[in-house]
C-alpha cells in the first residue's frame, strides 16, 4: 500500500503497521485495541443509491449492537426520487410507483457471515412508507424503516436483507442508501469479515459490519466495491473504487432512537474547519492527529484542550486519504473536558440531513462550535486524534 494511500501512524506506546487491507492496530497500556474499540470514527466520501430494480436483487445490511436492546424499528438508508410519490421522472434512485419494500431482520451464521433464520419481517408499499418517514421527520427523507419486534444481543451479528417485491421491479422499484469510502482505505468494511478482534475499522463500526449485494436471490453476496447495483467511485476519480458502508438505526420499545453510526457524506470540503468533542468519558492523553482528505493537504492539525488551553500542532505530510501526524507534546484531557481539532487544510465533511437530525436528536460524537458556510453544526470535520484507548467502547465516543 502506497504511502499517500494508507494510515501510517506512531504511538508513543507501540507502533501501528497497515497490512491485509487493515489501517491500524495498536496497543495501549499493554492491552490491545482491536475491533470497535480501535475504529477510527470517519471515512466516507460521499453517498451512494443502489437501486432494487430486479427480483433477484438483494441488499444486505450486516450490524452488530454494541449492548442488548429492545427494539420496534430498524432505520437504513432509502430513496425514491423518480418514483410518483416524489418528483417524477428519470432519477434513477427510484421510478414507477415506488415498488413493494420487502425487509428481513435476521440471523447471521457466525461461521459464514451469511444471512439464517428470519426475526421478523414487515412488507409495505414503499411511496407509502416515504410518506410516513417524511411525515414523521417533517423532511425530505433519506431514512425509512422496516417494523420489526426483537431484542438483539450485544456483540452478536444480525443482518437486514431488503428486497423490492414488486411483479414488475424494473419499472417500480426504490434505492438503498449508503455512505462510501475508498475500497483501499475500508478495511474490514469491505470484506466478509467475521472476527470481532479485527483492526482496521472505520467510522467507528464493529470490524463485521458492512453492506453486501446479492443478483442472485441471496444464494451469494458481493463485497468491496463490488457491493452495489453498479461500480462507485471517491471523488468521481476511477483511480478510486469506492466500497459502500453501513450507516443504520433503531427506534426502541421506549421510544428513543439510536444510531451507531449516521452520518452520510456529500462530496463536500471543509476547509480551514475546526470539531468540538465534548466531555470526555475517560481520560485521554493525546499523541497523535489524523485527517481525512478525499484530494487536498489537510495542512497543519491542531488539538486544544477546551478547559485548561493546553495545545500542540503537527503537520502531517500532503497527500490523499488517511493524513496522521505525531504531536511534539502530548495533551491530556480528563474526565469531563472538552477539546477541539483543527485542521488549517481541508478535509472530507461528514453530514446530518435534516431529516436524520430530527429521528435521531442526540445521534453524533462531535460538532462544529463555529460551523463552516453551509454546514450545520452537527456537520462533522473529518478530523480525530488518538491513540485510541483500550478503554473505550466505541471510537464515537470521547
Amino acid at each position: 500500500m502506497q504511502l499517500a494511500r494508507a494510515l501510517a501512524v506512531s504511538l508513543a506506546a507501540a507502533a501501528l503497521s497497515c497490512s491485509s487491507g487493515d489501517i491500524a492496530v495498536g496497543t495501549r497500556n499493554g492491552a490491545h485495541t482491536l475491533g470497535r474499540s480501535a475504529a477510527i470514527p470517519v471515512g466516507v466520501e460521499n453517498v451512494n443509491g443502489s437501486a432494487l430494480r430486479s427480483a433477484s436483487h438483494r441488499a444486505l445490511l450486516r450490524f452488530v449492537p454494541v449492548e442488548t436492546i429492545d427494539i420496534d424499528r430498524l432505520y437504513f438508508g432509502f430513496k425514491l426520487q423518480g418514483a410518483e410519490c416524489w418528483d417524477p421522472g428519470p432519477d434513477g434512485n427510484g421510478a414507477g410507483d415506488g415498488g413493494i419494500l420487502s425487509g428481513s431482520l435476521v440471523e447471521i451464521d457466525a461461521s459464514t457471515g451469511l444471512p439464517g433464520a428470519i426475526i421478523d419481517e414487515e412488507t409495505v408499499d414503499a411511496c407509502v412508507r416515504h410518506q410516513q418517514a417524511e411525515a414523521e421527520a417533517g423532511a425530505t427523507p433519506v431514512l425509512a424503516w422496516i417494523q420489526v419486534n426483537a431484542t438483539l444481543s450485544g456483540g452478536r451479528m444480525f443482518g437486514l436483507v431488503v428486497q423490492n417485491l414488486h411483479a414488475e421491479p424494473e419499472n417500480n422499484f426504490f434505492s438503498f442508501q449508503t455512505p462510501i469510502a475508498d475500497s483501499e482505505l475500508a478495511g474490514p468494511q469491505g470484506r466478509n469479515e467475521l472476527r470481532a478482534d479485527a483492526g482496521g475499522s472505520i467510522m467507528s463500526l464493529d470490524p463485521r459490519e458492512h453492506f453486501a449485494w446479492s443478483i442472485d436471490d441471496g444464494a451469494s453476496f458481493l463485497y468491496g466495491s463490488d457491493n452495489g447495483e453498479y461500480p462507485s467511485y471517491v471523488d468521481d476519480d476511477t483511480v478510486h473504487p469506492a466500497t459502500r458502508i453501513p450507516q443504520y438505526g433503531f427506534r426502541l420499545t421506549d421510544g428513543s432512537t439510536l444510531s451507531p453510526q449516521p452520518y452520510y457524506a456529500y462530496h463536500s470540503d471543509c476547509t480551514g474547519c475546526t470539531a468540538l468533542y465534548p466531555a470526555a468519558r475517560y481520560a485521554r492523553s493525546f499523541s497523535e492527529l489524523g485527517g481525512f482528505t478525499a484530494g487536498a493537504d489537510v495542512g497543519t492539525l491542531t488539538l486544544t484542550n477546551a478547559e485548561t488551553g493546553a495545545t500542540s500542532a503537527c503537520t502531517p505530510g500532503p497527500g490523499y486519504g488517511f493524513r496522521t501526524c505525531t504531536l511534539d507534546a502530548s495533551v491530556t484531557v480528563a474526565v469531563g473536558e472538552s477539546y477541539t481539532l483543527h485542521a488549517s487544510g481541508s478535509v472530507e465533511l461528514m453530514r446530518l440531513d435534516e431529516a436524520q437530525r430530527v429521528v435521531f436528536p442526540s445521534a453524533g460524537f462531535a460538532s462544529q462550535p463555529e460551523p463552516a458556510p453551509g454546514t450545520n453544526a452537527r456537520d462533522v470535520p473529518s478530523l480525530w486524534a488518538g491513540p485510541a484507548s483500550a478503554h473505550f467502547p466505541s471510537a464515537g465516543e470521547n
